[in-house]
């Protein structure tokens, strides 16, 4: 019986042995398969990331057809680097669906297996398109015009006074004018200065006033009075910074880049008398405004010391990111309360001219208002059904003017104010304008009104402005000076255009 049992457990034991051999077999089959199907998913997945991003930026080009094949192009090779380093027979297309404004990418590549061509699969195929359509926009620009965006920027020039900002006259193709002999701190009340340029303060041309110096009088600017004086200007005794002397502009040579000014003249609002000081070669020559009078802006920076210029120049250049083929922008303005500028429209060009003559700021900053009134131009004259909706709202401050009657925030009624006397360091305790602020971002979200929020320099409290953008579905940019407004505006541009579809 032992002898039975014996030869009984041995052949068990031989059975076993093939059996646990193929499952091995088997499962080490299930492993390797597994790592060639990983490298087919990785690669199915970095295909799709790399036509995604290229549609996307192509999109940016339409309708250009050629500058958007080339865009996808470019983006292709620098989000498929796997693919082009483990595929075979690697193809790229672009195409173009009905309608102008979108765009197609695909792609296609074999890639080898491992594993896989011990079963006789010795490649796998995989595809991917992305398609990408710049969308119809409806815009409304919401710009602050409260009394602070006359204020200068923290680090700049000196002014006379708050409201009262030193500004190069039309910041000219040359840059800032400067003197070009120096001058002696103990030379005579009148003298001849000579400049780099002196177009501007001997143009006689409407237009080229205002657009370099924001007067559309036909009068030369030293035969302009402003605030009983004529022709004021700066030159700063160290180059670019203070201290500087007041001079009175009293004629002008054209025929040799001259000024005959007299000196030392007294600073009106502080009813004290500036000094005759030397001027090196280079020191910059300023015009003194008042009443924040927007001055030239220029295609390029510098723009303007103060907010206001600034806000200008880059709100005109927001302008131009659009088609107005299929993109309509309205404009909307608010202080202590909101109003309507421009309703609705294509002309953006007209937009443009619009936001180049907005009068200078005064008056508190009711938020809440400005949103309202961006949304009722939403909702107005020129609203369409396939349009994306999207509200950007500039400022430089807190909110601090509400208004207590809720029928302005719907119904575009006149705005019964009511002030937040504090000027609050926190977001909380919200205070009432705060929350009147952010109600109104929600109401606009609600009505399918994407709200996007740029703060300007240092003195806004970024909590409420994200918290405004948040609740109305947008991103909050900080532009902590002018500077950097254009860079806020060209990411909100490229944030709204393109949408990427399946």
């Amino acid at each position: 019986m032992r002898t039975i049992l014996s030869r009984t457990h041995n052949n068990q034991a031989g059975q076993a042995l093939p059996l646990f051999g193929i499952m091995v077999f088997v499962l080490l089959g299930f492993v390797a398969m597994s790592i060639d199907v990983g490298r087919y998913v990785w690669a199915r997945t970095s295909m799709q990331a790399g036509v995604d991003a290229a549609a996307i930026a192509a999109a940016q080009d339409m309708p250009i057809l050629s500058d958007a094949e080339a865009t996808a192009a470019s983006y292709w090779v620098d989000n498929s680097s796997f693919i082009q380093s483990q595929g075979e027979n690697v193809s790229f297309a672009v195409s173009y669906p009905p309608g102008n404004k979108r765009i197609r990418v695909s792609a296609e590549a074999d890639i080898p297996t491992w594993f896989a061509r011990l079963f006789g699969v010795d490649h796998w195929t995989v595809s991917a398109e992305g398609d990408a359509e710049a969308q119809v926009l409806d815009i409304a620009v919401v710009l602050d015009v409260s009394g602070s965006m006359c204020y200068d920027a923290p680090g700049t020039l000196t002014t006379e006074s708050q409201e009262n900002t030193l500004m190069s006259p039309g910041h000219p193709a040359g840059g800032v004018p400067t003197i070009t002999t120096a001058v002696s701190g103990s030379t005579g009340s009148s003298i001849v200065i000579t400049l780099s340029s002196n177009a501007i303060f001997n143009s006689t041309s409407s237009s080229t006033n205002n657009t370099n110096f924001g007067y559309s009088s036909t009068s030369r600017y030293h035969q302009r009075t402003i605030a009983g004086r004529q022709g004021i200007i700066a030159i700063f005794a160290n180059g670019s910074s203070g201290p500087y002397e007041l001079f009175k502009i009293t004629a002008v040579g054209p025929g040799a880049n001259q000024l005959t000014v007299t000196r030392a003249q007294t600073n009106n609002w502080t009813g004290a008398s500036t000094s005759q000081m030397a001027h090196s070669v280079g020191a910059e020559v300023w015009a003194n405004r008042v009443g924040c009078d927007k001055a030239a802006r220029s295609a390029t920076a510098p723009y303007g010391l103060d907010p206001f210029d600034g806000t200008i120049a880059n709100a005109e250049y927001f302008t131009t990111m659009f088609n107005a083929s299929y993109d309509k922008i309205a404009l909307a303005k608010y202080a202590t309360t909101a109003s309507s500028v421009q309703s609705l429209t294509s002309s953006l060009t007209g937009v443009k001219s619009t936001i180049h003559n907005l009068p200078a700021p005064s008056g508190s900053t009711n938020i809440a208002h400005g949103i309202a009134v961006g949304r009722q131009l939403l909702d107005g004259t020129g609203k369409r059904a396939n349009a994306v909706r999207v509200l950007v709202l500039l400022t430089d401050g807190i909110p601090n003017y509400y208004c207590t009657n809720s029928s302005a925030y719907t119904s575009g009624s006149s705005c019964s104010t009511g002030s937040s006397a504090t000027s609050p360091t926190s977001c909380s305790p919200a205070t009432t304008a705060m929350t009147h602020a952010w109600a109104q971002a929600s109401a606009a979200a609600a009505a399918d009104v994407t709200v996007y929020v740029i703060g300007l320099g240092d003195g806004v409290l970024d909590c409420v402005l994200q918290q405004i953008a948040d609740n109305g579905g947008g991103i909050y940019y900080h532009a902590p000076t002018t500077a950097q407004l254009d860079e806020a505006f060209e990411a909100i541009a490229e944030q709204t255009h393109i949408a990427l579809v399946r």
